[in-house]
């Protein structure tokens, strides 16, 4: 079995994957972005399936098992969020998986798992096979506000830019997001090039847009279902945006409205098992009248069903933009126009 190797550890070092199975697991989405990213630039180009969207026979076909009339093309595939294929599978389906993963393939694949495994799950199949059969195995895993907090530290330091304590503890607060978390540095560290240093109220002003929008007015409209507001309110907010912030807001509106519509859901859920939202308002952070008949309002315009279709939307957007590279902006704008059209 071959060490697990920390994708923290790899900025320095050259992948050198050819053939057969390679694991990525952990929650830290910035961490597999950064690794298919090198994985593009040092190995080649890869083709994404979901998941929730190979079956056996698909990936039977990702595999590319060598027969007497395959060709000696190397294909390389990653299967993204890799634990919806497993968690699919029954027993029987297990066991043939089990036997597929012990041949020799000729092609790349990759299984990206996008959840922190515990060593209770890596003795079930078919994680156990998968990692006994793997050429190398990688780890995204979260990492915690300590390890963040230093990173924060040691990006500025590189730089020779002093920043004070407070400015550090507001980064962690407001940006939880990795991806978002790095554009903000850059910015930041662009704003400091020539001057070396940094204070909070700086720091609070650079990291906002608009000022005469936020993104809480965007999310007041969208869940209002108002199209033309929400394009409006958007391009106002990306006025004066380099395109690092622009893609930071993108993700910051993103994770807005996917907090919204899970507590939309839950929402629905405690309200048809009888209880008054009055009831629960401060557990989701309701807590003025002004947003409790907000909020009431949203779950009249959003059922269930709307709901988890926004989700889906949701999802998409987050690979578009993280996985397939898409402009941030321009997928924002067409996911605005595909759920409220």
């Amino acid at each position: 079995m071959v060490e697990e190797i920390p994708i923290t550890q790899l900025s320095k070092k050259k992948l050198d994957l050819q053939k057969g199975i390679v694991v990525v697991y952990g929650a830290e989405e910035y961490l597999h972005k950064f690794f298919l990213q090198k994985l593009k630039k040092e190995v080649g180009n890869y083709n994404l399936y979901h998941g929730e969207d190979v079956d056996l026979d698909k990936l039977v076909e990702l595999m590319g098992e060598r027969t007497l009339f395959s060709g000696g093309g190397r294909a390389i595939n990653v299967l993204w969020q890799a634990e919806k294929f497993f968690s699919k599978l029954r027993k029987k389906q297990k066991e043939k998986l089990v036997r597929l993963l012990q041949r020799d393939i000729s092609n790349l694949l990759v299984f990206s798992i996008t959840s922190d495994l515990k060593k209770s799950d890596w003795n079930r199949e078919p994680y156990k096979t998968l990692k006994g059969v793997a050429k190398a195995v990688f780890t995204a895993k979260s990492l915690n506000r300590n390890q963040i907090a230093a990173l924060i530290r040691k990006k500025f330091q590189k730089e020779g830019i002093e920043v004070p304590k407070e400015v550090v503890e507001y980064l962690l607060e407001n940006f939880t997001d990795l991806v978002m978390l790095k554009n903000e540095l850059e910015k930041l560290i662009t704003y400091a090039a020539d001057r070396k240093a940094l204070t909070l109220e700086e720091v609070k002003a650079l990291t906002f847009g608009s000022r005469s929008y936020t993104p809480f007015d965007l999310q007041r409209v969208f869940f209002a279902g108002d199209l033309s507001e929400s394009l409006k309110i958007f391009r106002h907010l990306l006025e004066g945006l380099t395109s690092y912030e622009q893609t930071a807001l993108v993700l910051q509106l993103q994770g807005l409205i996917l907090s919204t519509a899970n507590k939309l859901l839950l929402s629905h859920e405690r309200v048809k098992n009888g209880e008054k939202l009055e009831t629960f308002a401060r557990e989701i952070g309701l807590y003025y009248p002004f947003q409790v008949a907000q909020f009431k309002n949203w779950l009249q315009l959003w059922d269930e069903k709307r709901l988890v279709n926004l989700l889906r939307s949701l999802y998409k957007l987050d690979t578009d933009i993280k996985l397939r590279f898409l402009p941030a902006v321009d997928s924002f704008r067409r996911f605005l126009i595909e759920v409220l059209g």
